[in-house]
Parts: C-alpha cells; sequence; structure tokens
C-alpha cells in the first residue's frame, strides 16, 4: 500500500451567525476575512466523514491499495481505503476490517480473497462496513469497480473452476474436498455500484461466495445496485442468512455449481433491468453433476419491478437444480412467478425434489401465473403434472392474497414489512431445525415488528 493521504477538509454543516454576518461585513468594505471552517464543537459541524477534536474538524485519511496483501493486515475506520486494481488476499494471510471503515473501488479494481485466505468484515448495525464507488456521490453508477469476492476450499461440482477475473490459475483456483472450510466472517457489511467488468470483458458481481464451506459465516449483508448478479454462490456449504440484494442488473440471487447451504431471510427488489430473483442452477453444460445444487431457503420476499421489467421471474429452476423453498412471498413477477427450465428440472419437479411450499403469490404474471415452463421441461413430464407440484392444497400456497407491504416498489426507501393479515397463521409451520423457529410467517421481515434492515442498509440512486 502507498502512503496515506490526508482527506480534503469538508466544510462544517453549520457556522455561527456572527462570524457569517462579519465576513459579509468586511466583503462590503473591501476588507477580507480568512475564516477556519475547521473550527468545531461538535462532530455535527464537522463533514460527513470527519470528527471534532480538539476543536478541529480531523478528517480521515486516504489509503491507496495497489499491492496484494501478502500478510496478516487490518483496515481501520479511521482511513478510507481506496482500491486501485483487483486486491487479492494471499494465503494464509487474513484482512481483518473494523466497523466503520469505508472502501471506494475505482474501475477494474476488486477485493477477492485467495483460496486458503480469510476476510474478517465484522460490522455493527449502527457501523456497517461499505464497499462502494469511489467516484463521487451524484456520479455513481452500476458497475463502477468489480465487487467483494470470497474463495475456498469447498465442494463444487466444475474441476478445474476458476474465479474468471484472476488470471493467474493458481490464485483463482475455486473449491476443494473440505465441506467446513472457512473463508472468513461478513457482518453488516454492504456493496454498492460493482459487477463491473475487469479489463472490459470479465465481471464478479457485488457479493460472490466461491466454494466456501460451512464454517464460513455471512449474515446481514447488503448488495445494492451492481451491473451484474447482487449476491452469487459458487458450490460449497456456506449458509446466508439476513441478506439483501437490490436493484441487481442481472439477477438478485445466483445459486449454482453445487451449494448445498441453508438460506434465511432474504430480500430481492428488482428494477426494470433485473432478471431472476432468485436463480437456482446446477450445472449448465453438465445439469447431473455431483454434487448437486440443493439448498433450503426459508423466509425470503422478492420483488419484481412496478411498471413490468420484461422477463422477470421470481423463482427459476434451470440445469437439474434442487432446492426446497418455504415461508415467501413472490410480487410484481411480469413473466412467471416460478419457471422451470429443462428436461432434468422438470423431471426434478415431477420428483419432488423441487418444493415450494407455503409461499404467497401476489400480482404475478397478471394474475396467479405461478408457473411456467419451456419446451424442454414440458417434453419429459405433462405441464400440468408439474404446475400441480406447486398448485396443490398440501403444498400450502397461497394465490392473490395481498401482503400488505407499505411501499414494495419504492427503489430508495422499499417498506417490505407485510401485514400480519395473509401472511401470519396457525396453518404456517415452524421452519425446521438448523433455522430460527421463531419465524413463523411468510417473507423475510416480521409483520408488525422493527425490519433488520433498519439502520445499515441503504438504496442510494447514484
Amino acid at each position: 500500500m502507498s502512503k496515506p493521504t490526508r482527506a480534503p477538509r469538508h466544510l462544517p454543516t453549520r457556522l455561527k451567525f456572527g462570524a457569517a454576518a462579519s465576513a459579509l461585513a468586511l466583503a462590503s468594505t473591501g476588507c477580507s476575512l480568512i475564516v477556519d471552517f475547521d473550527e468545531c464543537a461538535v462532530d455535527g459541524d464537522c463533514g460527513r466523514l470527519d470528527t471534532c477534536s480538539e476543536g478541529i474538524c480531523q478528517g480521515p485519511e486516504y489509503v491507496e491499495v495497489t499491492d496484494f496483501i501478502v500478510e496478516d493486515t487490518t483496515w481501520t475506520k479511521d482511513n478510507i481505503y481506496v482500491l486501485k486494481n483487483v486486491i487479492l488476499v494471499i494465503q494464509p494471510a487474513t484482512l481483518t476490517i473494523e466497523p466503520g471503515t469505508l472502501i471506494l473501488g475505482e474501475r477494474d479494481s476488486a477485493l477477492v480473497s485467495q483460496s486458503g485466505a480469510r476476510i474478517e468484515a465484522v460490522g455493527t448495525r449502527e457501523e456497517p462496513i461499505v464497499m462502494t464507488s469511489a467516484k463521487p456521490v451524484g456520479q455513481r453508477r452500476a458497475g463502477d469497480w468489480g465487487g467483494l469476492a470470497l474463495i475456498g476450499k469447498a465442494r463444487v461440482n466444475r474441476d478445474p473452476m476458476f474465479l474468471n477475473i484472476i488470471t493467474n490459475e493458481e490464485d483463482a483456483k475455486v473449491g476443494g474436498d473440505d465441506d467446513a472450510w472457512d473463508c472468513g466472517t461478513l457482518n453488516y457489511v454492504r456493496t454498492e455500484f460493482g459487477g463491473g467488468l475487469i479489463d472490459g470483458e470479465k465481471a464478479l458481481n457485488g457479493l460472490t461466495l466461491a466454494g466456501c464451506g460451512s464454517e464460513t459465516e455471512v449474515d446481514y449483508v447488503q448488495a445494492h445496485f451492481g451491473d451484474d448478479d447482487g449476491i452469487e454462490i459458487f458450490g460449497g456449504t456456506v449458509d446466508l442468512k439476513h441478506a439483501v440484494s437490490s436493484r441487481p442488473q442481472g439477477d438478485a440471487f445466483d445459486l449454482d455449481v453445487g451449494w448445498r447451504g441453508k438460506g434465511q431471510f432474504w430480500i430481492a427488489q428488482l428494477d426494470v433491468n433485473g432478471n431472476e430473483a432468485i436463480e437456482i442452477e446446477n450445472r449448465g453444460e453438465e445439469p447431473t453433476a455431483a454434487p448437486q445444487t440443493d439448498p433450503q431457503i426459508y423466509n425470503f420476499t422478492v420483488i419484481g419491478a412496478e411498471d413490468g421489467g420484461g422477463g422477470q421471474r421470481g423463482l427459476i429452476f434451470k440445469a437439474g437444480g434442487l432446492a426446497r423453498l418455504s415461508h415467501g412471498i413472490v410480487m410484481g413477477m411480469a413473466d412467471a412467478g416460478v419457471l422451470v427450465e429443462g428436461t432434468e428440472s422438470g423431471a426434478h419437479v415431477a420428483g419432488g425434489r423441487v418444493v415450494v411450499e407455503n409461499t404467497l403469490f401476489y400480482e404475478v404474471s397478471g394474475g396467479v401465473g405461478l408457473f411456467t415452463s419451456d419446451e424442454d421441461a414440458a417434453a419429459e413430464v405433462d405441464e400440468t403434472t408439474l404446475t400441480q407440484n406447486f398448485t396443490d392444497a398440501e403444498r400450502g400456497n397461497t394465490f392473490g392474497a395481498d401482503p400488505g407491504f407499505s411501499a414494495p416498489f419504492d427503489l430508495g426507501a422499499p417498506g417490505l414489512v407485510p401485514s400480519p393479515e395473509n401472511t401470519t397463521g396457525v396453518e404456517i409451520p415452524r421452519p425446521p431445525e438448523g433455522f430460527d423457529p421463531t419465524a413463523v410467517y411468510l417473507g423475510a421481515l416480521s409483520p408488525g415488528n422493527p425490519a433488520w434492515t433498519e439502520g445499515w442498509t441503504a438504496y442510494p440512486k447514484f
């Protein structure tokens, strides 16, 4: 890393009337007055990133990060870290990031922990860790930088597999034979404006988890307004809880090449350019490859674009992907609430290996519009038979009932706490072992209670 440089001062948000009046009076007489805008009494007198210390506004320092991280390193909140290129954490190093730390990504940059290295990024609700575009507020766009990726040695079903933005195969290798592999910890971490191309041709996502095992902890994370998928999981067994994927320009959650973890409390909010909310795929070129993608996901809320973005689906199963999804809400999908694509996935639905149950569908495909299949999926199994697997009363799915959100399509301040009227009831079972058993309701947020998203998520437009 290069030598830190002091951040530019920010003008105080408040100026005492007497000082301002004196400056104006002297200016009218042809005299000049230098007002020390660094003076302060409290933090609120300083800029957004400054604090008041001994009567002076003290700004953080910019630290340009240009080199790979090859030894244990800590990033602290009193600095702003600027990623200048793809920054790898090289095994066996650990990068520790303190609560409240701000990380800025320039074009062609990303932060990636190599297989065998770790990132320990533990923020708090009051002080989340934020990774965002290095461009000024007001000029930020999806794809301004690459994003965050963790690579591990848990099993994937593609061998060899490499993270495509890294040219050195040793650094980019994904997967192994350790399904407990620990890639590190992400708590209260927000990534924004990622998913950009690296060297003009290869892309990451807002957050990528590749070959991470069950010892990895990912809880309270948000990927916002990326130019590709919001959160993608390549294989492994990592669990993902309290996750928000807002305004991805691809899929909100993309799950493939053998992910077998658990997910609970997921929110996906699409804008008009988004595709699928949750895409579950085994492996495109070999749908029967093992280990198969087969997660369990409970308490999810997925919202499509208000103006009916073309081709949007709530849940899609393709290329042999398996899953059980329950306690969900799917709303506002112009194409389909559920899409099953390909002969392998069609057979899995018919065989009861793809399950969507205890889920509410509202304003989906012009009405109920639950199920759509392509010709390949319907070729092996009658489409009516497939549809019944989702609509049979024993599945507990509900069609056409309003979940009662206050602002589901507000892209800047979504209101996604549902009304209890159609999202609670004695017929809703308790989530099974391994999940929060108190979440006996539909959707990611508890009806009538404060949202777990408050205080640390953000939805900036630019």
